[in-house]
């Protein structure tokens, strides 16, 4: 594979990443489900297979790239969703208070937004259906880019999704949030703050891969992924326009059905900046764009 040597740096890191969760399981006490694990491997060794055969059988760079990528992604969504269980727990002071003051500073109040969003059925729904829609967003970039042949996007969206992603977990671990939804006391039953508050309290003792939240607010990596998605898109005639409108829905979505601070978004916007300027250093170290 062209530039392998960025896959096994990749593969090293999410090494030292399991390292990290392992002793985070160790001083939590906490365990992981072995069901989930297995499936995680087991998708994980397909897509590898699949990138093996187009690596050696049937010399197809697009399709090798994209299963390797869709394996590292397996394997480091695993890892960083135990890492952010592991740092969330404990019961450290959380700075939701210095985040409404800080978007009361600039003249946001969260209440009035959730408020109108009650009130506005049709278009609470229409932001409902942006917000999740990331995943899915994710899943056709990469498809698009890595079968058009262009490698390096693929990567790059590969490393600011792990950028980003990492650095909101290891920022929430210094400065936890529980957000809005728990700050306000509304919506308390949402799978997010039901996890963070049992991590806090030491009730949650296993960590099933298959029921992970984001339990991470600050900074908020909905923004974070709606800013590179649409930066990953950019030059495509008909999908930048998409994915901008799209991406601007799930922004606007982001405090009203996430339960995230207004703050949140401008901590994963500068976080966000940061990793498209590293990535930007960085580039020559990406795979070539393929032509067959």
């Amino acid at each position: 594979m062209r530039n392998a040597s960025e896959i096994r740096w990749a593969w090293g890191s999410f090494a030292v990443l399991a390292v990290a969760d392992m002793l985070g399981l160790a001083l939590t006490g906490m365990g992981i489900r072995l069901v989930p694990c297995l499936l995680v491997a087991a998708a994980t060794a397909v897509l590898l297979l699949i990138s093996l055969i187009y690596t050696t059988v049937r010399r197809e760079p697009r399709l090798s790239y994209l299963a390797v990528t869709g394996a590292q992604l397996l394997v480091y969504t695993a890892l960083a969703g135990v890492l952010s269980y592991c740092l969330a727990a404990g019961n450290r002071s959380t700075i939701d208070a210095q985040l409404v003051s800080a978007d009361h500073f600039l003249g946001l109040d969260w209440t009035t937004m959730y408020a109108w969003g009650k009130t506005h059925g049709v278009a609470y729904r229409v932001l409902i259906g942006a917000y999740y829609s990331l995943i899915p967003q994710l899943i056709l970039m990469q498809i698009v880019l890595f079968t058009k042949g262009r490698l390096d996007r693929g990567r790059e969206l590969f490393w600011l999704f792990i950028l980003t992603s990492l650095g909101c977990v290891l920022v929430s671990g210094l400065f936890p949030a529980a957000g809005a939804f728990a700050t306000f006391n509304v919506q308390t039953a949402d799978p997010y703050v039901q996890h963070f508050l049992a991590l806090r309290d030491g009730s949650m003792k296993n960590i099933d891969l298959q029921q992970i939240q984001g339990v991470v607010q600050f900074p908020s990596f909905h923004l974070a992924l709606a800013v590179i998605l649409t930066y990953a898109a950019r030059g495509m005639p008909v999908l930048f326009p998409f994915f901008f409108l799209l991406n601007t829905l799930v922004i606007a979505a982001t405090p009203l059905v996430g339960g995230h601070h207004f703050a949140d978004l401008w901590g994963g916007a500068l976080l966000t900046l940061g990793a498209i300027a590293v990535m930007r250093r960085f580039s020559g170290s990406l795979p070539q764009n393929s032509d067959s």
